[in-house]
Formats: structure tokens, sequence, C-alpha cells
């Protein structure tokens, strides 16, 4: 999977031709500053909240909200997008809420242990170029479950499922735009200006990147 969907600056600047940005400032200190830097120390944040997912690891009505987060810490070199040394990373516990079965009125059910929605086993690049990936597991516990909405639970083996999210590490020459970026991009920088917010289009993972230069 290459890294398509990273917003180099001149991409972000071609995209953001379709938006007026009269009034709203290019930082020439900011595209100087990052232009001549090569490599790139990331500490990213990845948080993740996700309605009505299904908690066995079989087709069994259950379902919950769940978040979860995950960090990373990691070099990267921005003109070849490939990590420079071993990225690390800390995975946290998630939590499942708002538990219910087949429709909210029937029986809720039970878990008999945590549910991790993410947990990062390894980061791997296939090669530069390629987005990393995040590999990991799901955590399934052992569940008691209402079938068919009926009074009695029937109890569910729990498992470890295979689960993988890919990153793309942005350009922090995208600084120089902050101020181009509409309002509704899932591209965003924070209000302090020293991270960039990423929201991915495939799926409910938020990324907090927040660069520094080496």
């Amino acid at each position: 999977m290459k890294l398509v969907w990273i917003a180099a600056p001149a991409a972000l600047a071609a995209s953001l031709i379709a938006w007026p940005a009269v009034g709203q400032p290019f930082d020439a200190a900011a595209e100087a500053k990052w232009s001549k830097v090569e490599i790139v120390h990331f500490e990213v944040v990845g948080e993740i909240a996700d309605k009505h997912v299904q908690i066995p690891p079989v087709d069994a009505d259950l379902y919950a909200d769940v978040v979860d987060r995950v960090t990373l810490s990691f070099d990267w070199n921005r003109k070849k997008n490939v990590f420079v040394g071993t990225p690390t990373f800390q995975n946290y516990p998630g939590k499942a809420s708002n538990l219910f079965g087949m429709e909210r009125k029937c029986p809720t059910g039970k878990l008999n242990g945590p549910y991790e929605h993410f947990d990062i086993v390894e980061i791997k690049q296939s090669a530069p170029g390629q987005a990393p990936e995040l590999v990991g597991k799901r955590i399934h516990p052992d569940t008691m479950v209402a079938e068919s909405c009926g009074s009695h639970l029937r109890p569910y083996k729990g498992a470890v499922s295979p689960a993988s999210v890919y990153i793309g590490p942005p350009d922090p020459q995208m600084f120089a735009m902050a101020k181009m970026i509409p309002a509704d991009s899932p591209i965003k920088v924070s209000p302090d200006g020293k991270s960039i917010i990423m929201t991915a289009k495939n799926n409910n993972w938020v990324w907090t990147y927040t660069p520094t230069a080496k």
C-alpha cells in the first residue's frame, strides 16, 4: 500500500485551490524551516471510538461502543518516506460500554473479561514509500449472550483475532498551510500549531502527529 494519501505540501496546496483562501496567509517561515529537514521525529497518538461493535469473535448478538488508544514514537525520513531506526509503541487499555443485544430492549448479556479493540504487536514497512502497517490483534473476552432476544444467556468463548491498521506520517511542511485548510478537511493543525491531526477515511481512527526536527 503506497502512501498515496499522505498530504505532502504540494498535493495539499493543489487541493486547496478548490477553496477560497482570501486573507488566509501562507506561512513562509514554516515552509522554509521544514523544507530543510530530512529526518523528522514523530510522537503519535492514535485514538478510535467505534459504535455498535460486535464483541464475541463469532456472529453472536452482543454489541458495545468501544474506545481504544495507542501511541507511537519513531524517526522518519520525510524525503524517502521510510523509518529511520526501529519505531516503538505503547498500547493502552480499551473500553467497552453501552452493552446491548440484538435490540436495545433485549437482555444485555455480559463480558467476562476486558475487551481490547486493537493492540499493536509490531510495526513494519514493506518498502520505502509504502504505508507503515501496525500489525495488531483484537482480544475478545468470554461472553454471555442473550440469543434471539431470549432470557437465557449462552456462553461464548473468547479469542484473539488478527487486526491491522495502516498509517501515513504527514509532511510537516503542511504547517505552512495551516490557515488555508478548510474546516471540514480530514487534516487539521492543532490550535497550538504543534501537531497535525489526521482523521482516517476508511475507519474511525484519529492520528495526532507531533513532529520535531532532528
